[in-house]
Protein backbone atom coordinates (compact mmCIF):
# COMPACT_ATOMS: atom_id res chain seq x y z
CA UNK A 1 0.00 0.00 0.00
CA UNK A 2 2.86 2.35 0.57
CA UNK A 3 4.70 1.48 -2.40
CA UNK A 4 1.34 2.09 -4.12
CA UNK A 5 0.76 5.61 -2.64
CA UNK A 6 4.82 6.21 -4.13
CA UNK A 7 6.37 5.82 -0.75
CA UNK A 8 9.41 4.13 -1.26
CA UNK A 9 9.90 1.16 2.38
CA UNK A 10 12.79 0.71 4.13
CA UNK A 11 12.94 -1.51 7.61
CA UNK A 12 14.74 -1.01 10.07
CA UNK A 13 14.87 -4.66 11.65
CA UNK A 14 16.74 -4.85 15.14
CA UNK A 15 18.00 -8.18 16.09
CA UNK A 16 17.10 -9.85 19.07
CA UNK A 17 19.75 -9.23 21.56
CA UNK A 18 18.71 -12.57 22.94
CA UNK A 19 19.76 -14.47 20.07
CA UNK A 20 22.50 -12.96 18.89
CA UNK A 21 24.40 -12.86 22.02
CA UNK A 22 23.20 -15.79 23.13
CA UNK A 23 26.58 -16.93 24.80
CA UNK A 24 25.17 -14.55 27.80
CA UNK A 25 21.85 -16.69 28.41
CA UNK A 26 21.94 -18.25 31.81
CA UNK A 27 23.09 -22.21 32.03
CA UNK A 28 20.80 -24.47 30.85
CA UNK A 29 18.81 -21.76 28.47
CA UNK A 30 19.05 -22.17 24.66
CA UNK A 31 17.48 -20.28 21.27
CA UNK A 32 14.59 -22.61 19.87
CA UNK A 33 14.94 -23.66 16.17
CA UNK A 34 11.81 -21.53 15.55
CA UNK A 35 13.31 -18.19 16.88
CA UNK A 36 17.08 -19.12 15.26
CA UNK A 37 15.45 -18.50 11.83
CA UNK A 38 13.05 -16.21 13.24
CA UNK A 39 15.10 -13.06 11.52
CA UNK A 40 16.04 -14.56 8.09
CA UNK A 41 12.33 -15.50 7.62
CA UNK A 42 11.50 -11.93 8.60
CA UNK A 43 13.91 -10.85 6.33
CA UNK A 44 13.24 -12.48 3.25
CA UNK A 45 9.33 -12.16 3.36
CA UNK A 46 9.66 -8.61 3.94
CA UNK A 47 11.92 -8.29 1.03
CA UNK A 48 9.74 -10.14 -1.07
CA UNK A 49 7.26 -7.77 -0.21
CA UNK A 50 9.57 -4.97 -1.48
CA UNK A 51 10.98 -3.57 1.37
CA UNK A 52 14.82 -2.34 1.84
CA UNK A 53 15.44 -3.98 4.41
CA UNK A 54 19.24 -4.35 5.32
CA UNK A 55 20.55 -7.69 7.62
CA UNK A 56 21.36 -6.21 10.74
CA UNK A 57 21.96 -9.46 12.06
CA UNK A 58 25.23 -10.19 10.28
CA UNK A 59 26.38 -6.51 10.50
CA UNK A 60 25.96 -6.57 14.41
CA UNK A 61 27.68 -10.12 14.68
CA UNK A 62 30.70 -8.91 12.54
CA UNK A 63 30.66 -5.52 14.66
CA UNK A 64 30.61 -7.54 17.78
CA UNK A 65 33.45 -9.96 16.99
CA UNK A 66 35.58 -6.62 15.43
CA UNK A 67 34.87 -3.87 18.40
CA UNK A 68 33.59 -6.11 21.35
CA UNK A 69 34.73 -3.20 23.37
CA UNK A 70 32.02 -1.14 22.19
CA UNK A 71 28.22 -2.96 23.03
CA UNK A 72 25.36 -2.59 20.51
CA UNK A 73 23.14 -3.06 23.46
CA UNK A 74 22.81 -2.07 26.77
CA UNK A 75 23.28 -5.00 29.63
CA UNK A 76 20.30 -3.82 31.77
CA UNK A 77 17.98 -2.51 29.20
CA UNK A 78 16.41 -3.80 26.25
CA UNK A 79 17.41 -0.94 24.08
CA UNK A 80 20.32 -0.32 21.82
CA UNK A 81 22.97 1.65 22.81
CA UNK A 82 23.58 4.64 20.58
CA UNK A 83 26.58 2.64 18.98
CA UNK A 84 24.14 0.18 17.79
CA UNK A 85 22.15 3.07 16.97
CA UNK A 86 25.04 4.39 14.34
CA UNK A 87 25.80 1.57 12.77
CA UNK A 88 22.12 0.17 11.53
CA UNK A 89 21.93 4.23 10.48
CA UNK A 90 24.81 4.04 8.59
CA UNK A 91 24.14 0.71 6.65
CA UNK A 92 20.94 1.45 6.62
CA UNK A 93 21.12 5.48 4.80
CA UNK A 94 23.78 3.43 2.58
CA UNK A 95 21.40 1.01 1.01
CA UNK A 96 18.62 3.70 0.98
CA UNK A 97 21.00 6.13 -1.11
CA UNK A 98 21.99 3.79 -3.43
CA UNK A 99 18.03 1.66 -4.08
CA UNK A 100 15.92 4.65 -3.67
CA UNK A 101 15.01 7.18 -6.00
CA UNK A 102 15.35 10.98 -4.13
CA UNK A 103 14.83 14.61 -5.35
CA UNK A 104 17.83 16.86 -4.75
CA UNK A 105 17.55 18.35 -1.67
CA UNK A 106 17.30 22.04 -0.44
CA UNK A 107 18.66 21.66 2.56
CA UNK A 108 21.43 19.64 4.25
CA UNK A 109 21.51 16.71 6.77
CA UNK A 110 21.98 17.02 10.26
CA UNK A 111 25.72 17.88 11.26
CA UNK A 112 27.41 15.42 13.35
CA UNK A 113 30.35 16.36 15.71
CA UNK A 114 32.57 13.70 17.83
CA UNK A 115 31.68 11.22 19.88
CA UNK A 116 30.23 11.71 23.48
CA UNK A 117 29.94 9.79 26.66
CA UNK A 118 25.90 9.22 27.13
CA UNK A 119 25.03 7.53 30.63
CA UNK A 120 21.94 5.36 30.86
CA UNK A 121 21.32 5.77 34.46
CA UNK A 122 18.78 2.83 35.45
CA UNK A 123 17.88 -0.32 33.14
CA UNK A 124 14.26 -1.12 32.06
CA UNK A 125 15.56 -5.05 33.00
CA UNK A 126 16.40 -3.99 36.74
CA UNK A 127 13.68 -4.18 38.36
CA UNK A 128 12.76 -7.88 37.43
CA UNK A 129 16.12 -7.84 39.35
CA UNK A 130 16.15 -8.52 43.57
CA UNK A 131 17.38 -5.59 45.35
CA UNK A 132 20.61 -7.27 45.95
CA UNK A 133 21.16 -8.04 42.20
CA UNK A 134 20.47 -4.61 41.51
CA UNK A 135 23.49 -3.19 43.71
CA UNK A 136 25.15 -5.27 41.24
CA UNK A 137 24.46 -3.00 38.43
CA UNK A 138 25.09 0.73 38.30
CA UNK A 139 24.23 3.48 35.37
CA UNK A 140 25.40 2.43 32.05
CA UNK A 141 27.48 4.56 29.63
CA UNK A 142 27.98 4.30 25.82
CA UNK A 143 29.01 6.92 23.33
CA UNK A 144 26.45 8.90 21.12
CA UNK A 145 27.35 11.53 18.22
CA UNK A 146 27.30 15.44 18.95
CA UNK A 147 24.68 16.92 16.84
CA UNK A 148 26.54 20.52 15.75
CA UNK A 149 24.43 23.63 15.16
CA UNK A 150 23.22 24.61 11.58
CA UNK A 151 24.91 26.84 10.08
CA UNK A 152 24.55 29.79 7.35
CA UNK A 153 22.27 32.57 7.16
CA UNK A 154 18.89 30.64 7.41
CA UNK A 155 20.26 28.49 10.03
CA UNK A 156 17.98 30.11 12.56
CA UNK A 157 14.63 30.03 10.53
CA UNK A 158 12.24 27.33 11.59
CA UNK A 159 11.76 24.52 8.99
CA UNK A 160 10.98 21.41 9.70
CA UNK A 161 10.26 20.14 6.29
CA UNK A 162 11.65 16.83 5.28
CA UNK A 163 10.85 14.32 2.23
CA UNK A 164 12.21 11.26 4.58
CA UNK A 165 10.72 10.25 8.01
CA UNK A 166 11.89 7.44 10.52
CA UNK A 167 8.26 5.81 11.88
CA UNK A 168 8.77 3.34 15.18
CA UNK A 169 8.69 2.48 18.84
CA UNK A 170 11.37 3.42 21.62
CA UNK A 171 14.32 2.26 19.57
CA UNK A 172 14.04 5.23 17.54
CA UNK A 173 13.31 7.61 20.33
CA UNK A 174 16.08 10.85 20.24
CA UNK A 175 18.63 9.92 23.06
CA UNK A 176 19.58 6.99 20.86
CA UNK A 177 20.78 9.48 18.16
CA UNK A 178 19.04 6.80 14.82
CA UNK A 179 16.99 9.55 13.20
CA UNK A 180 20.73 12.58 13.15
CA UNK A 181 22.90 9.79 11.83
CA UNK A 182 20.68 8.49 9.44
CA UNK A 183 19.86 12.83 8.57
CA UNK A 184 23.90 12.88 8.47
CA UNK A 185 24.37 9.49 6.00
CA UNK A 186 21.40 10.48 3.76
CA UNK A 187 22.50 14.59 3.66
CA UNK A 188 18.89 15.49 3.69
CA UNK A 189 16.81 16.32 6.63
CA UNK A 190 14.70 13.43 8.15
CA UNK A 191 11.23 13.38 10.30
CA UNK A 192 10.29 11.37 13.23
CA UNK A 193 7.35 10.00 15.06
CA UNK A 194 7.92 7.64 17.43
CA UNK A 195 5.99 5.82 20.32
CA UNK A 196 6.83 4.11 23.04
CA UNK A 197 6.62 0.47 22.56
CA UNK A 198 4.26 -0.82 24.34
CA UNK A 199 1.57 0.36 21.70
CA UNK A 200 3.21 -1.09 18.95
CA UNK A 201 4.92 -0.27 15.39
CA UNK A 202 1.71 -0.97 13.68
CA UNK A 203 -0.57 1.74 15.85
CA UNK A 204 2.72 4.14 15.03
CA UNK A 205 2.34 3.95 11.44
CA UNK A 206 -1.21 4.62 11.97
CA UNK A 207 -0.66 7.37 13.89
CA UNK A 208 1.99 9.00 11.75
CA UNK A 209 0.19 8.37 8.36
CA UNK A 210 -2.84 9.95 9.73
CA UNK A 211 -1.52 13.24 11.25
CA UNK A 212 -1.21 16.53 9.87
CA UNK A 213 2.25 16.56 9.03
CA UNK A 214 1.28 13.62 6.82
CA UNK A 215 -1.41 15.48 5.04
CA UNK A 216 0.44 18.51 4.80
CA UNK A 217 4.24 16.57 3.18
CA UNK A 218 3.83 12.98 2.11
CA UNK A 219 7.62 11.78 2.49
CA UNK A 220 9.37 10.41 -0.14
CA UNK A 221 10.92 7.49 2.01
CA UNK A 222 9.78 5.93 5.42
CA UNK A 223 12.04 3.91 7.50
CA UNK A 224 9.71 1.62 9.91
CA UNK A 225 11.72 0.57 12.61
CA UNK A 226 10.90 -3.06 14.49
CA UNK A 227 11.84 -5.68 16.77
CA UNK A 228 12.75 -9.14 15.47
CA UNK A 229 10.92 -10.53 18.71
CA UNK A 230 7.55 -8.36 18.00
CA UNK A 231 7.19 -9.74 14.14
CA UNK A 232 5.21 -12.80 16.05
CA UNK A 233 2.35 -10.38 17.63
CA UNK A 234 -0.44 -9.76 15.35
CA UNK A 235 -1.54 -6.14 15.21
CA UNK A 236 -4.30 -7.27 17.51
CA UNK A 237 -2.25 -8.49 20.40
CA UNK A 238 -3.60 -7.67 23.60
CA UNK A 239 0.33 -6.50 25.02
CA UNK A 240 -0.25 -3.51 22.59
CA UNK A 241 -3.19 -2.41 24.86
CA UNK A 242 -5.07 0.85 23.64
CA UNK A 243 -2.76 0.33 20.13
CA UNK A 244 -3.82 -2.69 19.19
CA UNK A 245 -6.41 -2.99 16.26
CA UNK A 246 -7.28 -6.44 14.17
CA UNK A 247 -5.42 -7.02 10.43
CA UNK A 248 -8.39 -6.22 8.76
CA UNK A 249 -8.96 -3.09 10.12
CA UNK A 250 -4.80 -1.79 10.14
CA UNK A 251 -5.08 -2.50 6.45
CA UNK A 252 -8.68 -0.48 5.93
CA UNK A 253 -7.04 1.83 8.24
CA UNK A 254 -3.56 2.49 6.38
CA UNK A 255 -5.08 1.97 2.47
CA UNK A 256 -7.97 5.08 3.47
CA UNK A 257 -5.12 7.47 5.29
CA UNK A 258 -2.35 7.07 2.28
CA UNK A 259 -4.92 6.76 -0.66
Amino acid sequence: MLRAARIQVAICLIPSKKRLMRQFLPAGAAVSPDAAQRYSLTLSESQRAGALVPDLDVLFRERIQRDPSRPLFFQTDTHWTPIGAEVAAVEIARQMRASFQFPVSSRPGTRLGDMRPMVLASGDLTPYLTAAQRRSFGPEESLIRQILAAEGPGALLEDDSHDTVVVGTSNVQPRFGFQPVLSNQLVRPVGLSWRPNNVGPYFALLEYVRSEAFRRQRPHALVWNHLEQDVLSPTNNPAWGTGAVAPAEFLSQLRRAVA
